[in-house]
């Protein structure tokens, strides 16, 4: 794969993953509204239906970033293969940049490609651990 084709990959990745990002709040919206209009005065088996579903869907979104994540990591590694033979120019230099560097964390370096993969996994826990919460705990008012 030429630095070229690679390049190409990578930008059409970050558009892949604001795509995803797009997905997940529309879920999210959906998921909400629904509780907040419906949901909220049904019983548990028909709250554990939505949850079960909207997990699903969830973890759908989750398995196709792994992959996202496994296919970004060959391309970083195809540019640095490129850097070790000398035929890296300043477009593929940056990617690698991105992968490579960033800010020390207790210690540890964690690059700004790392900084966007725990952001998005920690708000997609959390964002979980909320819904949890929203559809078996939180005790919603009738909208007026």
């Amino acid at each position: 794969m030429t630095e070229g084709e690679v390049v190409e990959q990578l930008i059409q990745f970050t558009n892949l993953l604001l795509v995803g990002a797009g997905v997940f709040f529309t879920i999210l919206s959906v998921y909400v509204a629904s509780l907040h209009y419906v949901l909220h005065n049904e019983r548990l088996v028909t709250r554990l239906m939505a949850f079960f579903f909207v997990s699903v869907t969830l973890v759908m979104l989750g398995v196709v970033l792994l992959g996202a994540q496994s296919q970004h990591a060959g391309l970083i590694a195809r540019l640095q293969e490129l850097q070790a033979a000398g035929q890296l120019t300043a477009a593929g230099g940056a990617g690698v940049l991105n992968a490579t560097t960033g800010w020390t964390v207790a210690g540890r370096t964690v690059s700004i490609d790392q900084a966007v993969v725990y952001l998005i996994w920690t708000s997609g826990v959390l964002t979980y651990a909320g819904l949890s919460y929203l559809t078996f705990v939180y005790r919603w008012r009738d909208p007026e």
